[in-house]
């Protein structure tokens, strides 16, 4: 099992990088609404002499797509490497995708 996340760069790309993941077989990803650490620490920063403004553009939020994929690592590999591809060709690139191995319990379901 792996873990997908993809990190998308603009927040209005969302619908599109669904759609996109959809089309490639990915299961509905889990949205989580994330911040930099300079977008963080930037809200700390003082407001006088002006230092705020070196953490220019770091408020801005991010987000980040979480899917759980079954597939052999092989497969995973050839997935994210197509997925890149086509993120990688928009204009500007749409995000990052990575994998990583997950290691979870079994379910176990009542009947």
């Amino acid at each position: 099992m792996f873990l997908l996340i993809t990190m998308l760069e603009q927040v209005e790309q969302l619908e599109r990088a669904i759609r996109r993941l959809r089309d490639f077989g990915i299961p509905e990803p889990w949205v989580v609404r994330a911040r930099s650490a300079a977008a963080a620490l930037s809200a700390e920063v003082p407001v006088f002499a002006g230092l705020r403004s070196l953490a220019l553009g770091a408020d801005e939020d991010r987000l980040v797509l979480l899917s759980l994929l079954p597939q052999s690592a092989e497969e995973i590999e050839r997935l994210v490497n197509r997925v890149q591809l086509e993120m990688d060709a928009d204009e500007p690139p749409m995000g990052r995708l990575i994998a990583l191995p997950v290691v979870s319990a079994p379910l176990f379901r009542r009947e």
